[in-house]
């Protein structure tokens, strides 16, 4: 192992179409039935890259860019998953308990506006969603409480502490526009378009390519554990694992978990998910997504559960590469 900064993830890529192939027809037909120009999937278990598979375009019109490794999806809700990661990050090393009560920490904000709710609530989602009058959301208050505990905002802490670490250069909180963003349709009107705010790391323009993003779940999947070194604190998982067994039914601290797995997904379609017991993860990215997402996600979820048993019981020869992370 190198220099902290020379860290990265190996992995191995694998000839894996034919274990994935229903999943693929599955994606490749909801793509179409959504009216999603683009669309992947990557699929890593025991720390490989067992299949990945781009289709598509950035977008419908003629001279769209096609999809590829490097392509950046929004991810939209999905970063909620970052963003309480780095909340989780700063009580955790900062040795803040998580019952204390918001309005202890924040001075610009009356208490009769934030009223009881307390750090344990926002990496729970409960209480509020939104505060006062100008309706902050419950992602911005988590980032006032990250700056005051570390002086650092979300995007800072999460490339600090992890994306740099582990070299992973296709995470952005994205402010300017550039060529391998790809569109999404989440617009009123219906026009292709991208999302560009601030680096503050609360707003909906976190975009990621398909390997980062499962990179992500792998992370979450390994406890923060990469190549022998722990990159975040352990107790930041154990955090989560506690939330979850005093109430499963919940969103913890971005994910929603199940008996077989845990996941999040976006607005536009980009569905992470982690296999605990079959040390996966399932990426699929979209731009655009349906109303009925909750069957979708089963769907996908279910497909790729049965893909990674078919995949472990015959083991296909792999092909080592170190890729940089």
């Amino acid at each position: 192992m190198g220099q902290k900064g020379d860290r990265f993830m190996v992995v191995a890529i694998q000839n894996g179409f034919e274990k994935f192939e229903r999943l693929y027809s599955y994606v490749k037909q909801a793509q179409t039935e959504f009216g999603s120009s683009a669309a992947s999937v990557v699929v890593i278990q025991d720390d490989k890259i067992v299949t990945e598979w781009y289709e598509g375009n950035h977008h419908f019109k003629k001279g769209a860019r096609k999809v590829a490794e490097d392509s950046l999806f929004n991810i939209y809700s999905t970063r909620k998953t970052y963003i309480c990661t780095a909340l989780a990050i700063a009580i955790v090393e900062n040795k803040v308990p998580i019952d204390t009560a918001v309005h202890e920490m924040i001075d610009n904000i009356p208490e009769d506006v934030l009223g009881e709710i307390t750090i344990r609530d926002l990496c729970m989602a409960t209480g509020a969603k939104f505060f006062g009058a100008s309706r902050m959301e419950r992602e911005e208050l988590q980032g006032k409480i990250i700056q005051k505990i570390t002086g650092s905002s979300i995007t800072q802490l999460i490339s600090e502490k992890i994306l740099k670490p582990l070299k992973w250069v296709n995470t952005e909180w994205v402010t300017t526009p550039k060529e391998n963003l790809v569109c999404d349709f989440q617009a009123a009107d219906g026009y292709a378009s991208v999302r560009i705010e601030s680096n503050d790391g609360h707003e909906r323009n976190l975009y990621t390519s398909s390997r980062d993003l499962a990179f992500w779940g792998n992370f979450h999947l390994k406890k923060g554990k990469i190549n022998g070194v722990q990159i975040i604190p352990r107790e930041v998982f154990d955090l989560m694992e506690g939330m979850r067994l005093q109430d499963p039914k919940r969103r913890i601290l971005g994910w929603y978990h199940q008996d077989d797995w845990y996941y999040a997904t976006g607005a536009a379609g980009c569905h992470c998910v982690v296999f605990p017991k079959h040390n996966a993860v399932g990426v699929r990215m979209l731009n655009h997504y349906t109303d009925h997402y909750q069957e979708d996600q089963l769907a996908f979820n279910s497909l790729l559960l049965d893909s990674l048993k078919d995949n472990r019981s015959e083991q296909i020869p792999s092909n080592r590469l170190e890729i940089r992370s």
